[in-house]
Formats: structure tokens, sequence, C-alpha cells
């Protein structure tokens, strides 16, 4: 019978290449089970040579320690049905990925102001990406776009076309700039700006640009004469409560 050639854990590291930190570790997991030399030293004959090299390809694979162990030592039935649940396993986890790579372009898209269909929803998307581009809340906006569909999207927008509604009544009705009623609307029109987070600083700034700027001040007087000014005095007046000075307010 002859006698097969041993190697010391070096050559067999080598020849494998495969870390003798990693042959220790499959060693101490039940996977290798090499022989002594007098001195203890470990030994690997060219059968564990050959289970390395099926359990380096079974990691390879995905398998975790129980699986390479069932699939080393169990019948092969259960191996190939071990790799069927781990086909399965990979083909959903390739979904995913290619679900987040789908993100990771969209958000790119939104953040560089080339999604195609920007223009449909924002006619002044261009302008407002010179602008503020490289602000933190136009890559929050662009989070905002990427992490919600069309339908969260509409219907974020519906609501605050209908607070805009109840701005216009509540003007016409005499609601006063810092009045309990005044300040609960401020807020929520602040919590209708969900593209990016609003600092109340950052609200009265916005307050300052529906009366300054001709496209916004058009869209809400359009709903309600003078409903611009009304809006920027009730914001002015909420974010007071909060400890802004509305006249030297800063984005921030």
């Amino acid at each position: 019978m002859q006698t097969q050639k041993q190697l010391t854990i070096g050559e067999t590291s080598a020849l494998c290449a495969v870390s003798v930190r990693m042959l220790r570790h499959w060693e101490s997991m039940g996977l290798l089970h090499p022989t002594r030399d007098g001195n203890r030293y470990r030994l690997y004959s060219e059968d564990d040579i050959a289970r390395i090299r099926r359990i380096r390809l079974y990691r390879d694979l995905g398998l975790t320690t129980d699986q390479i162990r069932a699939a080393l030592d169990g019948p092969a039935m259960e191996t190939l049905s071990l790799m069927r649940e781990q086909r399965t396993r990979i083909s959903e986890h390739i979904t995913q990925l290619q679900l987040i790579l789908q993100d990771i372009d969209e958000l790119s898209a939104y953040a560089h102001n080339t999604k195609e269909d920007e223009t449909m929803d924002n006619p002044y998307a261009n302008e407002a990406h010179d602008r503020w581009g490289d602000s933190p809340q136009w890559m929050e906006y662009a989070e905002y776009r990427t992490r919600t569909d069309d339908a969260q999207q509409q219907a974020d927008l519906d609501a605050m076309r209908a607070l805009e509604l109840e701005l216009a009544q509540a003007m016409r009705d005499g609601v006063k700039p810092g009045s309990e009623a005044a300040d609960e609307l401020a807020l929520r029109h602040r919590e209708s700006l969900t593209w990016y987070h609003v600092t109340p600083s950052m609200h009265v700034c916005l307050a300052k640009m529906y009366v300054n700027d001709p496209r916004f001040r058009a869209h809400y007087d359009s709903i309600e004469p003078g409903l611009a000014a009304w809006l920027h005095d009730v914001i002015a007046a909420q974010v007071a409560t909060e400890g802004v000075d509305a006249e030297h307010a800063r984005w921030e």
C-alpha cells in the first residue's frame, strides 16, 4: 500500500492558497482533521488537500460552516439540495442589489438634476439646481424623490395644496398673525414642506421668498389676493416664539 505524501501546514497553505490561520480555524470548527507528527506538528495528506479544496469551493459559494460540513460529509442529494437553496438565496440577494443600484442611479440623477421626468413636476428645476444644487437641502430633496413613490409624492403635494386653501380661508376669516390659530397654521405649513428638513429660520427665509419672488407671490396671491404677505407675517410671528428674529434670519 502506497503511503500518501504529507505536507506541513506552511506547505499546505502555499499549495492551497489558504492562510495558516484559516486552516487552523477550519480545524477548530471540525472541518479538517490533520494528523500530528511526533513533535505535534500538523501534517496534511492528499485526502486533506482534496478536502481543503472542497471547503474553499463551498465557502466561495457562500455556505455557512454547518452547511459546508453537511456538504462534505452528507449524501450527494443533500449537497444538491443545499445548492438549490443557496441559489435561491443568492438570486433574491441579486434582486435586492439590483434595486439598490436602481436607487443609487435615481438618487444621483435627482442630485444632478438629470432625471428625465424632473421638469414635469417642477418647471423651475434647472434654476433651483443652479442656485441650491450644492446645498444639503438639495441632497435631501434628491433623497426624498428617491425614497418615495409617485403616489406618495402626489399625496404630499395634494396635502400642501389643501393646506394653502385653509390658509386662504383663515386669512378671509380674519385670523391674525401671532394668534394661536395662526401659529398652528404656520407649523402645519412648515411640516408640509416634505422635500427637506425646514428649520424655523429657514421657514421665515422661505416666507420672504414667497413675497419677494414674483412667481411665488403670484402663486399664493392667485389663491387669495394678499395671501403671500399674510403668510409671511404668520410665519414670522410663529418663528419669533422659537427665538428667531425674522428680520435677520439666515438659511440655517
